[in-house]
């Protein structure tokens, strides 16, 4: 059956209309010119399906391997590909190269370039990194001089590092220099040292630059110290605590640069509290300063904290307490007084300013309640101390007490003083409220005067005569008062060599005069 109705004049033809999976035979007979057909050819059989073949490409082995391109230049990567039917082509997936492609050139400039130190005959010189390094490693930088009067520049040093020493300069002599980066692609431009260099003797004594030498810590903080300063050639620090060589720890590191050098405490704590020496040493000369460390903790709770008086009239209970035995570090600034209701109440404050007295009374109470009440420190560094211990539970009502005198026995007998000698008498007393004392001579009151001194606390009085005289013979007696009543006791003095008749039924004395045998 033919496949073809028009004459087909090329030597291919495609079969249209067939059944796909269904098997044929195809065979092809020419014609020539004079019309004569050939005999036909063997026939081929074929199913009628799709033939696949996937695509394929090829790439120039050059492009498998490092290529390096100059910054600029186009980069072009061709490749022949191949498939059944013919695959299309475009941007496709992401694929990695074998190795990387990388673009480089020359690198820019060295950044900054500073001159850190002149001699009389070298010159420091340090320079910052490029900003692009050209897309390859710099592998050194090269330094170049020109001295004054010369128009040529010499290469005097090559470095891998970012500063230099440049030795064998002539004292008194100009120079410029400048650096070039070097990367595998070639050199930079070059960058310049502002400035000429003018080769002398720059060294000089090491200067500490400290504005305090006082510094302050609360515990548990970090401290920095830092300690700026000045020297050519730069020198060489050394620390010290208290005298002897500071130890660098976990907590404590000391850092150290041309123009400063610091300390950093982590934690601060009381260990960290003394006296630090910082010196300083270059071939010039030396010098040291000393800088004082305080760390600041909460202080120590009051203590002794006792009750002086209740008052159910006023409502009101009078306390007092002492200092803290440890300040913490900084001055006692002030306390606060804290009250609790009994049984179950809380905590309340009872001054609402600052209290720097050792003693409160706390008003606004409510009579025939119960209370308790403590006492908080502050320091200076604004620290407060833990609680002190309570007084225990308080009742608002009338706290009487009779007052009571207590005399040694000897004051409980006749006193012979002699003239000139010191007369002392003392009780210890008692009594709640506290009791008003009285000293009295021969029934008459008596103060401090002159020769005469009395002193009274709340536990103690005593009476003080010096450099006694016949006058002061007679009857001594220590009254104490408060609302509870009144009490008294009585002391007789009498001078050496005098004679007492003691009348008891009127508690008077009489003094005779001695007589000739006994002077």
């Amino acid at each position: 059956m033919k496949a073809n109705f028009t004459n087909v004049i090329e030597n291919q033809f495609a079969v249209t209309g067939l059944t796909g999976g269904q098997s044929y035979e195809f065979r092809v007979t020419a014609k020539n010119g004079a019309g004569v057909w050939s005999t036909p050819s063997e026939s081929v059989t074929i199913i009628a399906q799709d033939v696949i073949e996937g695509p394929t490409a090829f790439i120039d082995p050059k492009f498998k391997s490092a290529t390096g391109v100059q910054a600029g230049e186009t980069f072009v990567i061709e490749a022949d590909y191949f498939g059944k039917p013919l695959p299309d082509f475009g941007a496709g997936l992401p694929a990695e190269t074998a190795e990387a492609v990388k673009v480089s050139e020359a690198p820019l400039p060295p950044g900054k370039i500073t001159l850190i130190d002149v001699t009389c005959n070298s010159a420091g010189l340090s320079w910052e990194k490029p900003d692009h390094d050209g897309g390859s490693k710099i592998t050194c930088y090269i330094v170049e001089m020109q001295a004054e009067g010369d128009d040529t520049w010499t290469i005097c040093s090559e470095s891998k590092a970012l500063e230099v020493t440049v030795t064998g300069l002539t004292k008194g002599k100009e120079y410029f220099f400048r650096v070039s980066a070097v990367n595998e692609k070639g050199r930079s431009e070059p960058k310049s040292l502002l400035t000429p260099v003018i080769v002398k003797d720059t060294s000089a004594e090491p200067i500490i630059c400290l504005l305090s030498n006082t510094f302050s810590v609360k515990a548990g903080n970090d401290l920095k110290i830092e300690v700026p300063f000045k020297g050519v050639p730069p020198p060489t620090v050394a620390w010290k605590k208290d005298g002897n060589m500071l130890k660098e720890t976990s907590r404590v590191n000391v850092q150290t640069s041309d123009t400063s050098s610091q300390i950093i405490i982590k934690d601060a704590t009381r260990v960290d509290v003394g006296v630090y020496e910082v010196t300083l040493t270059n071939s010039v000369g030396n010098t040291s300063a000393e800088i004082f460390v305080n760390v600041f903790e909460r202080p120590g709770p009051p203590s002794d904290l006792s009750v002086d008086e209740v008052s159910a009239d006023f409502v009101s209970v009078s306390l007092s307490w002492n200092k803290p035995e440890y300040d913490g570090g900084a001055k006692i600034t002030g306390y606060i007084v804290e009250r609790k209701e009994l049984p179950d109440s809380c905590w309340l404050k009872c001054n609402f300013t600052n209290l720097l007295d050792t003693s409160l009374e706390v008003t606004g109470l409510t009579e025939g309640e119960q209370y308790d009440f403590r006492v908080i420190a502050k320091n200076s560094a604004e620290l407060f101390s833990a609680p002190s211990e309570t007084t225990g539970p308080v009742t608002v009502q009338h706290d009487v007490e009779p007052p009571k005198i207590i005399l040694e026995d000897k004051f409980r007998q006749v006193l012979i003083v002699k003239a000139g000698d010191l007369l002392k008498m003392e009780a210890d007393i008692s009594g709640r409220p506290n009791p008003t004392v009285f000293w009295l001579k021969n029934s008459r009151n008596i103060g401090t005067k002159g020769r005469i001194e009395i002193t009274a606390t709340k536990t103690h009085t005593s009476l003080l005569i010096r450099e006694s005289v016949r006058k002061d013979s007679g009857q001594y007696t220590l009254t104490l008062q408060n609302t509870g009543g009144t009490t008294s006791k009585y002391a007789w003095t009498i001078y050496g060599k005098e004679i007492l008749q003691e009348q008891r039924e009127n508690k008077l004395i009489n003094l005779n005069k001695p007589n000739n045998k006994n002077k």
